[in-house]
């Protein structure tokens, strides 16, 4: 709620003629000035920047050597990350601490500090590429088979947005697949780039998915919701 405070910039002067006093009385009932206080608006800090391994880097190993930066495994909480689809080798990493150090041997720009509002009602553009389908457990490992279909995975983000702290304005999902071979074994993890836009409902639930990601493979580098106006 906003709280108005009311500033009177007329003082009255017992000399002056009664016209002017009426005038001034007018005047001095009417607000010349209001203030408010700030709002507070919910919100996280962010940090971005892209890093560039050697060009035959797979998102495993990727995701090892930054787990030596932020002593944690991706959606821990600490940072996300992608693959650039342009550049072999290069990702995109966004963390929710400062960097400590840059990998060994990686190049990376600077990381930029943004602060991304979170205010019940505020409307984005985003991406968000995400594995996520039937969940089985096969000798206590979780196994999880990728949804076929991109109604499928639409259906899945429709459904659960209330969970994720966000509402759904329109968007669509296009069937993905990320192919790469870490210490000589070929990988293949089908997913979806699900795109659109969207509304904060329910800011700290948004704030934890922001943080942690969605869906599985995340130390593959999937499940990073990215927003943009």
């Amino acid at each position: 709620m906003y709280h108005l405070k009311v500033i009177r910039e007329v003082e009255l002067h017992p000399n002056r003629d009664p016209m002017t006093r009426r005038a001034q009385q007018a005047a001095s009932k009417a607000p010349t000035l209001v203030s408010y206080t700030q709002l507070e608006v919910p919100q996280i800090e962010l940090y971005e920047t892209a890093i560039a391994f050697e060009p035959e880097c797979d998102p495993l190993t990727a995701h090892s050597r930054l787990q030596h930066v932020f002593g944690q495994k991706a959606g821990a909480g600490h940072f996300l990350f992608r693959a650039d689809s342009s550049v072999s080798g290069r990702f995109w990493v966004r963390s929710t601490v400062p960097w400590s150090s840059k990998p060994s041997g990686a190049a990376a720009l600077e990381p930029k500090r943004v602060i991304l509002q979170l205010a019940s009602g505020l409307m984005y553009h985003f991406t968000l590429p995400v594995c996520v389908g039937n969940e089985v457990y096969q000798a206590e490992e979780k196994v999880v088979h990728p949804f076929r279909t991109a109604a499928e995975f639409e259906a899945w983000f429709n459904a659960n947005a209330g969970t994720f702290g966000v509402k759904p304005l329109m968007f669509s999902a296009s069937l993905r697949s990320l192919r790469f071979r870490h210490d000589g074994v070929p990988y293949r993890i089908d997913h979806a780039m699900i795109e659109g836009a969207l509304e904060v409902a329910e800011p700290e639930r948004m704030k934890r998915h922001v943080q942690r990601g969605f869906g599985s493979h995340r130390r593959a580098g999937l499940g990073m919701l990215h927003l943009y106006n």
